[in-house]
This record gives structure tokens, sequence and C-alpha cells, in this order.
């Protein structure tokens, strides 16, 4: 290759390897010198001037590369250091000045095949046999720190050294025998012959191979597709009816996961009812988003030839279309042979295919292995090499940024289309990844982390699962649900109902779609609470009954642990008597319920329940009523004074703190309702809805959570007053919305 052309990652791997300079030959990635933390130390070390270094311009303009690349990165940092005013300088005497002298350092990251927990010790490198140990180099790790004297930044903070990683491949990792153990260098097209043999490989493996991976024995196909046919000029989509003429239930389909991006400044093509007759004839390369149009030729080149994207295969201005079509996502994403998920792209415009790996420099580096006591001939056998480059933004390199940290991933309904699919591809920017049930892949074949698997969200298709179990992953998703983003808010409940639908279909318990809870399970659902991090807001527009979740925007809580045994109680004591009138479930609004309606998404209760009088807010919150921090006052009848008397008998959590201004402003009534004795909140407190008098031609009451509340020391067994609720006490009925 000419010594004019400039070192790619496209073009690198055709290259000759390059010997570097005496310095540079002590970066061997011996794989037998592998620690127990995966990391591979050698014996480079160096010292140069800040922020010039010179020693290593001098071997760089000499020909070593990896001086050159080392040299680049450096002086890179440096210049950007002085460029924010962040340039370092003396932090400590006796020094009176720095001496501008740093030591470098390089040492090499090895992974696994079969990531371990800490609770193995990472004792992988006593597996397997040379070259390859078990296992890949991923990167190579340079640090440099100060010689002498502590520093800091003229922003004050302390710098004792950094780090900065490049990406790696390994020749025998490269050269490896065997596919599923073999790297190789991403393709410079996303859709090269070897990444598409790649794809079809990771499905076939998976659908053939993988028990937890298997879909229902029913065929099924989505009401709609987009077929794909292609000319020697274009791709050409239209949409079709599955069911006129009918469409073999067996017929593979791809589903696309997305983001939609700007829905009013610029919005994805769309299914609607006046162009719904013309999707059905055309659609014509040219009139599709880029998204749409990568998605297609991916399908194309998969030898796909049906496709289903949200926003053309829904009609988008029906509300009786798209709650029928919503409610069968789950079989969509279930059903799809893969999905193709746009996660480097924000919007339906950006598209996913283009790479930049042709601008991503690059270096060939010979490297030798000398080991004592080996003949020159096995010396020889040893001479390896490594190609090492630098990415742009060498975060996007992991999966657990590409993928877990991309924008598409903060989003609401990515969340659900991610967790039902059967098995996904991620095209990230520059960098293809596999997830399903049963493994994780990369274009590259590196192996994953163990840190990849701990935040796979797939959900759990395991035969014979229990409601508890799966509810169990229910409240991991919601907890993470909660701090998505939705361009709709009134989709929050939507978004997950295909969520929700997987677990009524093995379990066959009823979910309450417009409060997202489960009907048997809502005495201990009833009393989320919010979380003490991030704000809590109100949406502008109804989306949920006050007693839901979905009532409120930001973090909520929903595990409940028990703090108290009412079981074994002493009879007379306040815990005894509640136990006596437990909280009971009477009705709930079986329709999906209109907005327009008073009474929307009512729930029923029978519990004990007692008038607060006032709430107070504590003027200095002492560190046990940092999350109760208002008392609740109201009557107690108290036997000694043989009286009612106005006592703090409660303390409580709203929901909203912008909410106490109104509560107290209002001056409608306030209600302590019991739910649980047992948990850390033991009820909730309700106001009482002045907009009507009257429920569903009931007369009784209506009223809406405003917070949570406990009659106890906050996780403690004793009362905050015993006589709060009394023998005569009764339950009563209560209606909520």
């Amino acid at each position: 290759m000419s010594k004019s052309v400039e070192l790619n990652l496209s073009n690198v791997e055709a290259a000759p390897a390059v010997t570097p300079c005496g310095h540079c030959q002590a970066i061997v990635p011996d794989r037998s010198k592998l620690d127990d933390g995966g990391d591979i130390y050698t014996g480079y070390e160096r010292i140069d001037l800040y922020p010039e270094f010179p020693g290593l311009l001098s071997s760089a303009e000499a020909g070593c590369h990896l001086c050159r690349l080392l040299q680049r990165e450096f002086s890179d940092q440096a210049y950007l250091s002085m460029e924010t005013g962040n340039a370092l300088e003396v932090w400590a005497t006796p020094n009176p000045s720095w001496d501008q002298r740093v030591k470098i350092s390089v040492k090499f990251s090895f992974l696994p095949f079969n990531p371990v927990s800490p609770a193995d010790n990472f004792h992988y490198h006593l597996e397997g046999s040379p070259p390859q140990y078990n296992g890949v180099v991923t990167s190579m790790r340079v640090d440099y720190k100060p010689v002498a004297s502590r520093l800091r930044g003229k922003d004050g903070a302390p710098w004792n050294g950094a780090e900065f990683e490049f990406s790696l491949f390994d020749s025998p990792d490269l050269l490896a025998t065997t596919f599923d153990r073999r790297r190789k260098v991403p393709s410079a097209s996303s859709l090269s012959n070897e990444n598409v043999g790649v794809m079809q490989r990771w499905i076939d493996d998976c659908k053939h191979n993988h028990n937890d991976c298997l879909t229902p024995p029913e065929p099924w196909v989505p009401t709609r597709l987009l077929e794909i046919n292609y000319d020697a000029r274009e791709i050409k989509l239209r949409l079709v009816e599955t069911s006129s003429p009918p469409i073999p239930k067996e017929t593979p389909f791809v589903a696309l996961s997305h983001m939609w991006g700007g829905l009013y400044s610029k919005p994805p093509l769309r299914t609607v009812g006046s162009n719904y007759e013309q999707l059905k004839e055309k659609i014509s390369g040219e009139d599709l988003p880029q998204t749409f149009l990568d998605s297609a030729l991916v399908c194309y080149r998969l030898d796909i030839r049906y496709l289903w994207i949200d926003s053309l295969c829904i009609i988008q201005d029906s509300v009786e279309d798209w709650r029928h079509e919503a409610a069968l996502m789950h079989k969509v994403y279930r059903h799809a042979i893969v999905t193709i998920v746009a996660t480097s792209a924000t919007s339906s415009h950006d598209g996913f295919l283009k790479r930049n790996i042709d601008t991503i420099p690059a270096m060939k580096i010979a490297y030798s292995i000398d080991h004592p006591g080996r003949s020159t001939v096995a010396k020889k056998r040893d001479s390896q090499y490594m190609i090492v480059c630098r990415y742009e933004n060498p975060q996007e390199n992991y999966r657990m940024f590409a993928v877990s940290g991309s924008k598409w991933n903060t989003r609401g309904w990515t969340m659900q289309e991610r967790s039902l699919s059967t098995r996904s591809i991620h095209f990230c920017r520059n960098r293809i990844f596999y997830e399903c049930r049963s493994c994780l892949r990369a274009e590259d074949n590196e192996p994953p982390q163990e840190s990849d698997l701990i935040n796979s969200v797939l959900w759990p298709r395991r035969p014979g699962m229990s409601f508890p179990e799966l509810y169990e992953h229910w409240q991991l998703f919601l907890a993470e649900y909660c701090q998505r983003d939705l361009t709709v808010p009134t989709d929050k409940l939507p978004a997950i109902q295909s969520v929700a639908a997987e677990i009524t279909a093995v379990t066959g318990s009823k979910y309450i779609a417009h409060a997202g809870m489960w009907r048997h399970n809502l005495r201990s659902e009833i009393l989320w609470y919010p979380s003490s991090f991030g704000s809590i807001a109100r949406p502008r527009q109804w989306r949920a009954p006050s007693w839901s979740w979905a009532s409120v925007e930001g973090n909520v809580v929903f595990w409940q642990r028990s703090f108290r045994n009412i079981q074994g109680s002493p009879p007379g004591s306040l815990l005894y008597r509640l136990g006596q009138h437990p909280f009971e479930v009477l009705d709930t609004d079986e329709d999906y319920p209109d907005p327009r309606s008073e009474a929307r998404g009512y729930l029923k209760v029978k519990a004990l329940a007692k008038r607060i009088s006032r709430i107070q807010r504590l003027g200095k919150t002492p560190d046990k009523r940092v999350f109760f921090s208002y008392d609740l006052i109201g009557s107690v009848w108290r036997p000694d004074r043989k009286g009612h008397e106005e006592v703090v008998f409660s303390h409580g959590k709203l929901d909203v703190i912008d909410d106490e201004k109104t509560i107290q402003e209002s001056g409608d009534p306030l209600m302590y309702l019991h739910v649980n004795g047992e948990t850390r909140a033991t009820g909730l407190i309700l106001q009482r809805d002045s907009t009507c008098s009257g429920a569903k031609n009931t007369g009784i009451e209506r009223w809406r959570r405003v917070g949570i509340a406990t009659l106890f020391v906050d996780r403690a067994a004793p009362a905050i007053i015993e006589e709060s609720f009394s023998d005569g006490d009764l339950p009563q009925e209560i209606i909520l919305i």
C-alpha cells in the first residue's frame, strides 16, 4: 500500500504491519500476564513534558506510527484543557512550580467469552489456552500522571492523572479459527455482504437453537404490513391489509423500532384516513423518510418482503383503529422475525445506515512476544500485530452506551418495543449489535460485558412463570419507564399495555388499563409514592385517575415492604383493630375512561377512614421525618379524658409538593383512607372533589388522592397515637377518582 494513503479503520487491515520504535516495542498484549481484574500490564513507561510532549513528537517524526497516535491524542487533550481555561498548575508545596513532567504507561483490557460475576473474582485468566486464553483483547488504555507534585486545574479540581482509550483488534482474535471466537474489524458499510451474512446467522441460530426465544406455535401477522418491492432504480412500498387478499399467517415480517422525532415540526410519514387508499397503491422511495427507507433496504438485503412500521400500519387519526392496534403491539414484536432498531437515529428523517469508518484514524502495529527459553522458530511464530484506532467518541464503541445510553433508549414507547421483541438488531453509528433472550452479539464479535447482561430489559418468557415472578419484572419495568420521555403525555399508559398483555396471557390476571394496575393487587399498588430523586408534577391533561401512579409525572416507587405484623399484634392495640377491617375493593370502572366523564376511572372501596381537620408541614424536619414531613391533625376520642381532642394522628407526604397551596386554599374536606397497617405508608390522603356531588348516581362523595400517610412511626411499630381508630369505628364506602 502506498505511503501516501492515510490509514483508517476501513483500509488498515490490508496494510502491512509496521514495527514501532524501541520505546513502543514494550507495548505488547501478552495474555499470559493477565491479572485478576482483566488488565494486561506492559513494561512501557515513558517520561515526557506537558503540554507539547516533545519525546513523543520526536519519535513520531522519526516514523513511529504508535507514537504519532499517542502524541496526537495527548496534544488534543492538552490543547482542549488550555482552551477551556483549565490548564494544569501547581497545587501544593514544597515545589514552587511544576516541572511539567508526566509519566506515561500503557495497559490492555481483556474480555472473557463467558462473562463472570465479581463473586468469581474474575479468575478467567486461569481458563483456556494460548493464543486467546478464552477471551479477546478489546482496548489499549494509556495513563498519564504527574511525576511529582499534586496538581489542580484552574477550576480548583485536583488532578492526579488521566486515562484515554483506544479500541484494539489483536491478531490472535482476528485470525481465530472458529467463527464464534473470531473478531472482525467493523465494515465500512452497514449492509456489506459480510454484515448481512452475520445478521442472517444470528437470526437463524436464534430461531433454531434458543429455547427461550421460541415464538408461540400459533402463527400470526398484523392487520397491515408494508410490502417491499425493489427494481434496479428504487425501492417501492405499498400498504397491504393482511386479510384481503389473505396473507399466510406464517409469512415472515420485520418490525421497526424508531424515534419519530419532531411530531409537529417535521413529523414522519403517517397513514391517515385521507391518504389510506393512496398508500395501498404505492409509496415511492422518494416519499419515504430516510429511516423508513433504510429499514426497507435492510429487509431487502435479509430477503424479507414485509415490514411493519407503526406510523404507517396504524391509521393515526382513527381513535378506534389506534386503540385496537396498540393493544396488539406485543404480538407484533413477539412474532416479527426480527426487530430492526434505528438506535442511532433521533428522528424518522435521520436514517441509520450511514457510517464514517473511513474517517477513523487507525494503525497496524507489529509486536513480538518474547518468552525466555523459546527457540528462534517459536519466537518467529509469536510475531503478531494489533490494529489500534481511536473513535471520535470512544463511548459509542460500548454496547451499554451505544444502545442503553442512546436517545432512542430514553423514549417511553421504545422500552416496550425493546422488551417485547423476540430478537433485535441495533444499528448504532459504526457498529451493529444483536440481542435476544439467550445471547448478546456484536458485529465485531466482541463478547458482552457483565454490565450489558445486567442492563438487559428483555421481558422474560420462561414457560410456567407465576404472577409474583412476572410482577417483580413489572415493578422493575415501571421504575425505569417512569424516567422515560413521551412526546404525547397521554400515551403514558397505552405505551405499556402490551407488556401487561404478556402478563395476562400467561397468568390470566385482570389488568386495569386506565390505571396501570392489577385488580387483585390494588391493596399493595395503590400505596405507590414519589421517589426522593427528581421532581414530581401533574401533567396538564388528564390521563389517569388520581389513585394511579400514572396521574403524576416523575419517578415513583412501587415496592412495599412489611414493617409490622398484624397477626402478632396484641388485642386492643391499634394494629390489631386495623386488622379487623381489611381494605376491600368493591368496584372499578370497567370501560376505557371517557375523558369527558365526571367519574372517569373511578375506584370504589370499603375501608376505615378518618376526616382530617388540617395538614401542617413541619418547620424544621427532623431526620426521622424527612419522608413524612406533614402532620395530619384530626379529632380523636381519648378515653382517659372522656372526650374528643384535636391531635396529630398521622404523618403524611404529598404526591406533589406544589399542591400544598391549592389543597389549603380550596377548603375541600380532607380524609385519611386506611389501606394496609403493615407497610411503610399505611394509607392515602384524600381530598373531596367539589366539581360534582355524586358518581354514577350512587350519591357517594368522590375523592381524589393527594398523598400517602402512616399511622405509625416511620418504618417502626409504635403508633403515633393508639386511639387513631377505636373499636367502634367501622369501614366506609369511598369512591376515588
